[in-house]
């Protein structure tokens, strides 16, 4: 009888560690999953902020843009007062 229980013990030892085993191995693929989507955010969040930098690189241009032509404008007309003046 003691020979059977000790088997009957070993093989629900045996079982626990194999679902242990198994549920370290779910929870790792948990993390992993978790992990990816985590990732994935970072990636939209970064995708936003170069967006936004074009954005803004862009403005910047158009307000380079209106400046040149403004100043160029002002400098064509001091010249045609400083032509037209003497």
């Amino acid at each position: 009888m003691e020979l059977e229980d000790l088997k009957v013990h070993l093989d629900q030892r045996l079982d626990n560690l194999e679902n242990m085993d198994r549920l370290k191995h779910e929870r790792i693929d948990e993390r992993l999953v978790d992990h990816g989507k985590y990732i994935d955010r970072n990636e939209e969040a970064v995708k936003r902020v170069h967006d936004r930098v074009d954005t803004i690189n862009t403005q910047i241009k158009t307000v380079q843009g209106v400046g040149t032509a403004i100043a160029t404008a002002l400098g064509g007309a001091a010249a045609w007062i400083g032509l037209t003046g003497k």
